[in-house]
């Protein structure tokens, strides 16, 4: 997958994509698997915005059951379904422990309605999943003694007990947004992150394509479709914008979200601990909704908070103020955490859009996706505006966009196969059998621990993407400097295969070197080396990579 620019500026497309984060992805992987001309373009790196910040749960809905919402919920628990099942090295079912207090909505006889109740609804979870390790167990019952031995460190005063609850986690979101672009390109989809779109095309009230501009040069050049899918989520607004038209369809309000990375809290379990605020949509109200504690890589990974967002999106960072609040608030939940503002070594968000009716509310993130077809509310033909909520359901989304793409071009459709289509690498029977092999008959002399993390970033493409370079090319198989898993060959595959055009992308996006936080000088300077000599850049451009690159891991 390279940007092959000439191509989008030669090519009439079915389909022009507008924005890279998972939802515009996965609607290119559909498109392109039913036979559409397909084109994506992403103004900077494929899911580094949104699409980053989530938490790295693959969600079942178990929320919607607050809010009655049997149709939202049964429809994440088949999405959840779907993921463990085309992705298996990148997804896997996780344990939630939920603690109980006293005899009322936070007690142990509530929540054990509510676990029944999830049962009922998700009846059928594990229908279409093949591999005996990727189905989701049924919840139970924790006694306050099994409750403290799995999650030690929560507030023991008033414990009864607790319930536990399966969802599923990601290994690497990133490499799991980026199997969605790999997938789209690998079925025929002309990707290109990088390429901003500066107006929008059209004649006599039809859309007609989009000027772009390619940022690394500054060249501009048109790319024509028939449609066109403004996918940018908190972006769709300033999009909608380029028509020219005098204001935009819609106003987007954002909210922002951040997780942050902390000493560990728990090892084996997933914790949902109770905030401060209040869901003003629950139909029934258990206090304040949850924050989820999460084991990640020997650390914890808590999140998501929840603020009213102004101003320009581009502006968005996350401030040593935005990190200090939250920590007090973990501590406030889980006291014996007692996390200081230094014990963050990461922290990483995102934009995400706001219902208009829940902007002053304790809960203020929409949970329904919404689709605009603009020839019925603006009276421009060939253009949509798709605002998704929730990872998990990406794919069903994309299905319903493409449903309509295919009504707007009266064409009919083929039959919708990305429930049952393994995203890149995907095509595994079994992982633990595939990551056994691995280390018993390893193909090239990695440890143990280096292949089972090579299986699960890429799965079956392993071999074509790593271990293959490592045996070509001598001194690729040796680890980046401070790493226990990233070899060099990544790093290559990343620039010559991932279009990974700057530094930040490969350290935060294409390999795990920066999921924990600050990698060390050492191993930037040695990722920022090898792709210097993959691209050609001199020293000044090298230097100023490093730099880039370490601003991701400063929060003023």
């Amino acid at each position: 997958m390279q940007r092959e620019l000439k191509r989008l500026s030669e090519e009439e497309y079915d389909l022009l994509v507008i924005g890279g984060g998972i939802n515009g992805l996965a609607a290119a992987w559909d498109a392109a698997l039913r036979g559409l001309k397909v084109a994506l373009v992403e103004k900077g790196d494929y899911g580094a915005q949104t699409s980053s910040a989530t938490l790295k749960i693959v969600h079942g809905g178990l929320r919607y059951l607050q809010h009655l919402d049997i149709v939202r919920s049964r429809e994440s628990i088949r999405e959840r379904s779907v993921m463990l099942a085309i992705a298996p090295h990148l997804v896997q079912p996780f344990p939630f422990v939920v603690p109980t207090y006293g005899h009322l909505l936070q007690g142990k006889e509530f929540l054990s309605i509510g676990i029944l109740l999830n049962e009922m609804v998700s009846f059928d979870r594990n229908r279409a999943i093949r591999d005996p390790e990727r189905r989701i167990p049924a919840g139970r019952i924790l006694s306050r003694a099994e409750c403290l031995n799995l999650v030690p460190r929560v507030n023991a005063d008033g414990l009864t007990g607790g319930v536990m609850f399966y969802d599923a986690q990601m290994y690497n979101s990133d490499r799991l947004t980026l199997s969605f672009a790999l997938s789209a390109a690998g079925k025929g989809a002309d990707l290109a992150n990088y390429v901003e779109v500066v107006r929008l095309l059209h004649r006599d009230k039809r859309v007609t394509g989009a000027r772009v501009r390619d940022i690394p040069t500054g060249s501009e050049f048109d790319i024509r479709a028939k449609m066109v899918a403004n996918m940018t989520g908190p972006w769709s607004d300033i999009v909608l914008g380029l028509l020219g038209e005098e204001k935009p369809a819609r106003r987007v309000v954002r909210s922002k979200g951040i997780q942050i990375v902390t000493p560990p809290l728990t090892e084996s379990c997933g914790l949902a601990v109770q905030s401060k605020y209040t869901d003003p949509d629950a139909v029934v109200n258990r206090g304040g909704r949850n924050y989820f504690v999460m084991p990640w890589r020997g650390r914890s990974l808590i999140g998501t908070t929840d603020t009213v967002y102004e101003g320009d999106p581009d502006d968005f960072r996350i401030t040593d103020g935005d990190i200090r609040e939250f920590v007090a608030e973990i501590n406030d939940a889980v006291p014996s955490a007692g996390f200081r503002r230094e014990d963050v070594t990461f922290a990483f968000g995102g934009l995400r859009p706001i219902t208009e009716k829940n902007i002053d509310a304790g809960s203020k993130v929409s949970r329904k996706y919404e689709v605009y077809d603009h020839a019925r509310d603006i009276g421009f033909e060939g253009l949509v505006t798709v605002i998704g909520v929730k990872y998990t359901t990406c794919r069903f989304l994309a299905q319903k966009v493409v449903n309509l793409v295919f009504r707007k071009l009266n064409r009919a459709s083929p039959p919708v196969v990305t429930d049952r289509t393994p995203l890149a690498g995907g095509d595994i029977e079994r992982f633990d059998d595939f990551a056994r092999e691995l280390a018993e008959r390893p193909p090239v002399p990695l440890s143990e621990k280096t292949l089972r993390h090579l299986a699960h970033n890429y799965g079956t493409q392993l071999f074509g993407a790593v271990t293959d370079r490592i045996r070509v090319e001598s001194g690729l198989g040796g680890l980046v400097a401070g790493s226990e898993e990233v070899t060099r060959a990544e790093v290559v595959h990343a620039v010559r295969e991932e279009s990974a055009v700057h530094l930040a992308d490969v350290v935060l996006r294409r390999t795990d070197i920066g999921t924990l936080g600050h990698p060390g000088r050492a191993a930037l300077e040695e990722c920022a080396a090898i792709m210097a000599r993959e691209r050609g850049w001199d020293a000044v451009r090298t230097a100023l990579e490093i730099e880039a690159t370490e601003r991701c891991f400063v929060f003023g």
